[in-house]
């Protein structure tokens, strides 16, 4: 993934790592959040990770299929997480797929079909009536389709709390944006409560500090979903 390479560039010729890009995070909101620092991701494809005092295990996967030089690309994958709090013997579980395909004709690239992830919830062994779907919004206005975003939005409905949610492109302390997601903005009600980090191997989740547990298990379970999420956009295999 794309993110992968600029962490590993952030390594000094002296091997001493340099400070590794962050998103930008909504004004005011640092102050107010506790900070969550995911491990065991590393950029793999499976394994066993740990949040806070939460761990589980995850799985994800891509394939990508070119033809006539690349004139038509199809992108697939799927991921999973389970989940276990230490104080429940209760397994919480995702599992998603993402798709999208584009088309190429000479400089010009659309896509017929937009990217699309979707992830069903299940604790135990129960399917839950709970589900994450985000897509590629349309580009509104000329600058907008000129800068050639990969915006994402979508919302999540997880133990009964509707999540609003929306790709960040913007780096700290920069001016400069990334043309795929750095990261994701959760909302509920209105009112930013989660930022999910994705500018390292290993993501980091921003929680608001003065929400419920009911509220902030929804958006952890939607976090993990967004951390084991392989998009197209930053495809090793676009590369």
């Amino acid at each position: 993934m794309r993110f992968v390479a600029l962490s590993i560039i952030c390594v000094s010729l002296s091997g001493h790592a340099l400070p590794v890009a962050e998103v930008q995070l909504p004004d005011g909101f640092a102050a107010n959040s506790e900070r969550l620092d995911a491990t065991g991701f590393g950029g793999y494809n499976r394994g066993s990770f740990r949040l806070g005092e939460l761990k589980g295990k995850f799985s994800r996967g891509e394939s990508r299929l070119g033809l006539l030089n690349d004139s038509y690309v199809s992108n697939k994958g799927s991921s999973s997480f389970l989940l276990q709090d230490a104080e429940s013997t209760e397994i919480a579980s995702a599992d998603c797929k993402v798709g999208r395909k584009t088309v190429n004709v000479d400089v010009v690239t659309f896509d017929p079909k937009k990217m699309s992830y979707q992830c069903d919830f299940w604790l135990d062994d129960k399917l839950l009536g709970a589900r994450l779907l985000i897509g590629q919004p349309k580009a509104k206005g000329l600058a907008a389709k000129m800068l050639a975003m990969d915006r994402r939005s979508g919302q999540s409905s997880v133990f009964d709390n509707h999540l609003g949610i929306e790709s960040l492109h913007k780096y700290a302390g920069s001016k400069l944006q990334s043309s795929a997601p750095i990261g994701y903005q959760l909302t509920f009600e209105e009112t930013i409560v989660a930022v999910v980090q994705l500018t390292d191997v290993n993501p980091t989740l921003f929680v608001a500090g003065d929400i419920g547990s009911d509220l902030r298990l929804s958006v952890i379970a939607t976090a993990l979903a967004l951390m084991v999420l392989r998009d197209p956009a930053n495809s090793a295999l676009e590369d």
